[in-house]
């Protein structure tokens, strides 16, 4: 037990990126701290309690959640270590509270219901049940990875092979939309039942839905989803077709040849997602929008989906915006922008209701409340999308923005220190975040602290924005100070 012990305390020494980004309380990491001074003293009672604690008034926590999970299964193999099948058997007080638990998340609560699982998990934390209770609890509150990394833990003191936490995870990566992942658990648990016909249409969808999957995020708007597809080769033939594009004709012979390949291969999604980059570069945007409408019928609803038909649209406002500009109709010009941000706004809500987990979207909506001074609502927004490593830096960096027109500036300040903490070395992105530190902390009075920052970036540009004129201001400032 004890071995067990310091192998936790020693994963729980290392601040994650999630912990960072949720901006765990310094009285939370002390609590953390003394559990695991308690597991140096081989009290795992005491450190479990105090590891709940932290993650009870900080649901992002991630190392107190990660050590919690592997405290309690330490504990409970050294308790049950000659029962082999006390993992399975089940409990009345764990039915009367898993009964709770789903109770509140019917009712859509679920950081109350995150609370209770973890309570849950005390009677047994290698339950497969109490685990999927737990992972569901969290991916509905959106803490979708430490509910996997939860099971992920389980599944690595069940008995290798254990089908029934390998088909829960199989289950929660598709419903994440981790395809690649799904697919890898739910082979393995469609080789153990091949007459399980929704196992079987699961793994059906996760093959083709992962070419959707993580590559998108390397794609860009313009249509570059060579690395999306399963076959490279393929892939890099239709890359190098739609860069063939340089006439009307070349486009309508490489159109023709796309909806030929797809009347050949109706189920095979790369075809339909060359035509819509196709139409979409001829400015065909009606086209386009109906060849995503086919492609959802194919696959289902898709986020990146959703993404390409959202971006095509707003290409297709654009057209007629310069279409109106071009016929020298400014005011009909005004109207259609006018209905195109209220589209983008409307979308993006849209989307964030039907994908409440992706925190990209999130970061997006953030900025459309920002944009239109909803501040209060673009603050929740950036606290969620900041959980996203790829949006983390300027997401902190709006928070700031929003709390310095509410006039916290102490929390603005905050925002910008925790968002320098992720940028390694010397960018336009970190002159920036420095830039606007020198200027909170200056309407704050603190003249030292904003001469720092403002000097930062001054040794790397002088002629940053007015960096010139504020570093005047400030030594202005400071030899009147002195004088005075």
């Amino acid at each position: 037990m004890a071995n067990e012990n310091d192998a936790v305390a020693t994963q729980g020494a290392t601040t994650t990126e999630t912990e960072q980004a949720v901006q765990v309380p310094q009285n939370i990491r002390n609590l953390h701290g003394k559990a695991l001074a308690a597991l140096e003293r081989n009290n795992p009672d005491i450190a479990i309690d105090i590891f709940l604690r932290c993650v009870e008034q900080c649901p992002g926590f991630t190392a107190a959640r990660r050590n919690l999970r592997l405290t309690q299964i330490a504990r409970y193999k050294a308790a049950n270590k000659h029962n082999s099948l006390a993992h399975r058997l089940p409990s009345i007080p764990g039915m009367i509270k898993s009964m709770k638990i789903q109770g509140l998340m019917k009712a859509g609560k679920y950081d109350e219901a995150l609370v209770e699982s973890e309570k849950l998990m005390l009677l047994n934390p290698l339950n497969v049940s109490y685990i999927r209770l737990l992972a569901k609890a969290a991916i509905g509150a959106g803490y979708t990875e430490d509910g996997l990394m939860s099971v992920e833990i389980v599944r690595e003191h069940l008995p290798a092979g254990s089908l029934p936490i390998i088909e829960l995870l199989g289950r929660l990566y598709f419903e994440v939309k981790n395809y690649r992942k799904a697919r890898e658990f739910l082979e393995r648990v469609h080789r153990a039942r091949p007459n399980d016909a929704e196992i079987a249409t699961m793994l059906k969808n996760s093959e083709a839905l992962a070419t959707l999957d993580a590559g998108w995020e390397q794609s860009s708007e313009e249509g570059d989803f060579r690395v999306a597809l399963a076959n490279e080769e393929q892939a890099v033939k239709l890359e190098q077709e739609s860069k063939m594009v340089k006439s009307a004709d070349d486009a309508e012979s490489l159109i023709e040849e796309a909806l030929k390949k797809i009347e050949a291969e109706p189920r095979n999604i790369n075809y339909y997602l060359s035509l819509v980059s196709l139409y979409a570069q001829q400015k065909r945007f009606d086209d386009a929008l109906q060849t995503v409408e086919k492609a959802r019928e194919l696959i289902g609803a898709d986020a990146e989906l959703d993404r390409r038909y959202s971006n095509i649209m707003v290409a297709k406002f654009d057209a007629e915006i310069a279409a109106l500009r071009g016929a020298g109709d400014a005011n009909g010009a005004v109207e259609k922008e006018t209905e195109r941000n209220q589209y983008i706004f409307d979308d993006i809500a849209d989307r964030v209701q039907r994908y409440p987990n992706d925190q990209h979207l999130r970061y997006e909506l953030g900025l459309q409340y920002f944009k239109y001074d909803h501040i209060d609502e673009a603050i929740q927004q950036f606290q969620i999308a900041q959980r996203n490593p790829k949006d983390r830096v300027s997401a902190l960096y709006h928070l700031a923005l929003c709390f310095r027109k509410k006039g916290l500036l102490d929390m603005a300040v905050s925002q910008l220190e925790q968002a320098l903490e992720f940028i390694p070395g010397m960018s336009n992105e970190k002159l920036e975040i420095l830039y606007l530190l020198g200027e909170v902390t200056l309407e704050e009075g603190n003249l030292d602290e904003a001469a720092k920052h403002f000097k930062e970036v001054y040794k790397v540009d002088v002629t940053y924005r007015d960096i010139g004129k504020y570093i005047e201001k400030i030594y202005a400032a400071q030899k009147k100070e002195k004088s005075e």
